[in-house]
């Protein structure tokens, strides 16, 4: 069974057991207590174990520079031409299109993904890190104006980065060696837990897109078009190794993050709406993966 098919598979198989819960048990309460205790275990122990398995085996690379700036690039495009775009709408409209049409779900999908085509995580693991940093910074300058240093500096998954590079570069080839052979199974069961984290989370609340097919054409035109045509641009300026320069294509390509209907929820920006918009983008992904395979 290839990594594609297991992929599919956990997706389905977290959507099963929401449903199981929900509509069958009638433990809507119960499943959800089990899927916070999930989504915590991913984002406040795996996600840092991954990255310090990563960075203590790789440290920083010149790609991180060219993938870093790839991010900035669409955070930039994304935020000028919407303004341009959303003339005359609401501010909430603006920000919710923004949030996922510049946040994508480099974690819960673009390591899976990166996973089962590539055998390797390791763009994906930058992607996800500058993405969570800017995820929580930019929302919030967005909304107050001002950003909270010690919560992006607390965030696990930064953490996991900087411990990484720090053992790295100041531990001793055979201690990083041992302890990078320690957590040899981490990136791995990341990939795997996220995936069915993120079939059992995914929003089924459609109801405002009949409204709004709008929002969604817009934000599907930047996550799957402008998005890895931005990559493609800085990969092909910077003449970086193609291998490397096809993982970040690929993973800018993937759907809005799930965390982006959290944020929504926080301040207000159309929940409902942003909902409704990743689980049909990520719908969209997920069905295509046979194709991505074939092509690649």
């Amino acid at each position: 069974m290839n990594e594609i098919t297991v992929l599919m598979l956990l997706i389905v198989a977290g959507l099963l057991v929401r449903v199981f819960f929900n509509s069958v048990l009638k433990r809507a309460s119960l499943f959800e207590r089990g899927l916070k205790l999930a989504v915590n275990t991913v984002y406040y122990l795996l996600i840092p174990l991954a990255f310090i398995k990563i960075y203590i085996d790789r440290g920083v690379a010149a790609s991180d520079a060219w993938i870093s700036l790839s991010i900035l690039l669409l955070v930039f495009t994304v935020a000028f031409t919407l303004k341009l775009i959303t003339a005359g709408r609401p501010r909430e409209y603006y920000r919710a299109l923004f949030l996922v049409s510049a946040f994508p779900n480099s974690v819960f999908l673009g390591f899976p993904v990166s996973m089962a085509l590539f055998g390797v995580v390791d763009v994906a693991a930058t992607y996800g890190v500058v993405t969570l940093v800017l995820n929580v910074v930019v929302p919030d300058a967005m909304s107050m104006g001002r950003v909270s240093l010690r919560r992006v500096l607390l965030m696990p998954a930064l953490l996991g980065f900087t411990l990484g590079l720090i053992s790295h570069y100041t531990l001793p080839a055979w201690l990083s060696q041992r302890v990078s052979s320690l957590l040899w199974w981490a990136p791995r069961l990341l990939s795997y837990v996220a995936t069915a984290v993120l079939g059992a989370r995914l929003p089924l609340r459609l109801s405002v897109l009949h409204e709004e097919w709008g929002f969604i054409a817009v934000a599907s035109l930047y996550r799957f078009l402008i998005a890895p045509l931005l990559s493609l641009i800085v990969v092909s300026a910077t003449r970086v190794d193609w291998f490397y320069g096809v993982q970040l294509i690929v993973v800018s390509a993937m759907p809005p993050a799930v965390m982006n209907t959290l944020i929504a929820e926080r301040y207000g920006w159309l929940p409902e709406l942003v909902a409704s918009t990743t689980f049909i983008l990520t719908i969209i992904v997920v069905l295509c993966f046979p194709l991505i395979t074939t092509i690649l």
